[in-house]
């Protein structure tokens, strides 16, 4: 009889340490579940390219705590007078034009308006609603990023201090980021030109099908990214613009979560690379 008992204790305990070992590996699963819900949740919020090239405006949730600003290529062209010279005709001085970000989360410039032969820096002004300038970046050369900033409640203007027809704007909304991913876009060319050389003869291997490539390679991830024609030249050769070299651009949104001045250092190389010089 003792022996019965101490058979059926020993089987119960048995029991009881498998239903206890199933339920917390059902517990862990739906918790890993969750935060796997929760990273493609945040990638839903953040907006896709399309949506941003053609609205000229994005719209950051709270995980995100770095944006990048990026200076287009001819930047410093006037639309719509030299218009055949820009890459596009959205957000073809800032991408985006308008950026609407969660308070706290800081905002940094990277030029990528390439010289050809004459070099473009950028002066970017940061003014309040009521005109007052509380924010400057120095003058900015190619592929040069801006010091962090980040900005209080409220609204502001962005102008390019020499080219003033750069205009853009940043809206900081009274919702607190609590994350730290870094995002922002870039521009490359579809495909793959004919000459990817500049005048000096250096080689600017950068399209598409590269970024798709080195983006992740450096720690990116390419959230989405969209295609679209623009520039063409009724007088140039070979129909379009020689600074840009096609017509054919594409609009990529990305986003990475490792430390903002490691992904800086990085794409300003990726930035370097490009065809556009």
């Amino acid at each position: 009889m003792g022996n019965w008992v101490y058979l059926n204790m020993d089987g119960t305990y048995k029991t009881i340490f498998t239903i206890s070992t199933f339920m917390i590996s059902i517990i862990l699963l739906l918790n890993v579940g969750n935060k796997s819900l929760g990273v493609e949740q945040e990638l839903l919020e953040i907006p896709q390219a399309k949506s941003v090239y053609d609205t000229e405006t994005l719209h950051l949730p709270r995980s995100v705590g770095y944006f990048i600003i990026l200076i287009a290529n001819e930047a410093h062209e006037e639309w719509p007078k030299e218009k055949h010279k820009l890459l596009t005709d959205h957000n073809p001085y800032y991408v985006p034009t308008h950026l609407v970000i969660p308070q706290g989360t800081a905002i940094l410039f990277l030029n990528a308006d390439a010289p050809w032969d004459i070099p473009h820096p950028h002066t970017i002004s940061l003014k309040d609603s009521s005109g007052n300038e509380i924010y400057a970046t120095g003058s900015l050369n190619y592929s040069d990023a801006s010091d962090l900033k980040i900005l209080p409640v409220g609204k502001y203007s962005i102008v390019d201090t020499k080219y003033d027809w750069m205009k853009g704007s940043i809206t900081v909304t009274d919702q607190a980021s609590t994350g730290n991913k870094v995002v922002g876009g870039f521009y490359a060319p579809t495909h793959q030109v004919l000459n990817n050389t500049d005048n000096d003869g250096r080689v600017h291997p950068g399209w598409l099908g590269y970024y798709e490539t080195e983006f992740p390679k450096n720690g990116f991830n390419i959230f989405s990214q969209y295609n679209f024609n623009y520039n063409a030249c009724s007088y140039c050769e070979g129909k379009y613009w020689p600074d840009n070299k096609t017509g054919n651009h594409t609009l990529i949104i990305f986003g990475t979560d490792q430390p903002i001045s490691e992904a800086v250092t990085k794409l300003k190389k990726l930035v370097k690379d490009n065809v556009y010089v």
